[in-house]
């Protein structure tokens, strides 16, 4: 496990000059037992920078929503701010950031090429999780969860949860989440807390679309968020892309492509403003792999491409429905 200890420490000594808050959210309670989750605040000259933490020890909570709220103030001014993750140790910090691009290329290349996930149980969750609560607070709730497996990689498993009411709601679409891991099991559960955290307040009436928020624009993964809570959506989602749904064999071989095919930067934006920066933030990017888009997808040659890799056939370019990564 890493060592969070120097972050706490900066966060100790710095509170008062960073304005650094930290806030205990108290749904996760009712639906993840044994988990804490925390929203930290900092400011940065005239800008506030939020970052959320989840784990199932409290002090990890709170310093993984501190590393989230510096990785977004460093990435807040570059043109392409994906794929990128801040922890304590420069090596930690290049696996997550290379695992998150692994799951932005995965997301649009199943939804792009059509290609259906692979159905899990609610079983295939770690121990951290129990699946009887969870199960408990989705039919309490009337929610509907749907656990899949994406295509894998060499040396790492992706797992998306959806989640959907079934009663009569204002959100007709969907919420989700997303996990990458080395095991099935712990992408499931990360994929799990994801979806949950933002599923609870959409559903249940706490997170309502602002003005502008709806009118935000194409490029910005909030865009995303918003759009996958509309009908079309979910009509997609269940007629393209859930096996259960749709009737159709998933790609299930993993692609040879590992932590060896990505191109690892550091993100060196706040080194002057913290000179004792906590922790490493690295962005990733890979020639095998799609580079993270949003709003209005270029399906240049090499978009098509690795879309014709990843599926074995020529896809075919059209207009659909936004894809649902944010």
């Amino acid at each position: 496990m890493a060592d969070f200890s120097q972050l706490t420490n900066w966060a100790a000594g710095n509170s008062a000059g960073f304005n650094i808050s930290l806030t205990k959210l108290s749904w996760i309670d009712d639906w993840l037992p044994g988990f804490f989750d925390y929203r930290a605040k900092l400011k940065i000259g005239s800008r506030t920078y939020a970052g959320r933490g989840i784990d199932a020890k409290e002090d990890i909570a709170c310093d993984k929503a501190l590393a989230e709220a510096l990785e977004r103030a460093a990435v807040a001014d570059m043109a392409s701010p994906w794929a990128t993750a801040a922890y304590p140790e420069e090596a930690g910090a290049a696996e997550r950031a290379y695992r998150e691009l692994v799951c932005i290329d995965r997301v649009l290349c199943h939804h792009f090429c059509r290609i259906p996930f692979k159905s899990l149980k609610m079983e295939s969750l770690a121990g951290s999780v129990s699946a009887d609560v969870l199960s408990r607070g989705l039919r309490k709730n009337g929610f509907h969860l749907e656990l899949c497996e994406l295509r894998p990689v060499s040396d790492a498993v992706v797992v998306a949860a959806f989640i959907w009411s079934e009663r009569a709601r204002k959100v007709k679409g969907m919420v989700s989440g997303f996990g990458c891991e080395k095991k099935a099991e712990d992408a499931a559960v990360h994929a799990v807390i994801e979806c949950l955290r933002t599923a609870v307040p959409v559903f249940c009436g706490e997170l309502i679309p602002e003005p502008w928020e709806l009118r935000c624009v194409r490029g910005n993964p909030r865009w995303h968020f918003w759009m996958a809570q509309k009908q079309e959506a979910k009509d997609f989602l269940i007629n393209n892309l859930l096996t259960s749904r749709c009737g159709f064999l998933p790609v299930g071989d993993a692609e040879k492509i590992s932590l060896e095919d990505a191109v690892l930067n550091k993100v060196r934006s706040l080194e002057s403003t913290i000179p004792d920066m906590p922790v490493h933030i690295m962005q990733a990017s890979s020639p095998k792999l799609l580079r993270p888009q949003f709003g209005e997808i270029l399906m240049d040659e090499r978009f098509l491409e690795r879309l014709r890799i990843f599926s074995g056939f020529k896809p075919c370019a059209e207009i659909q429905v936004p894809h649902f990564y944010d």
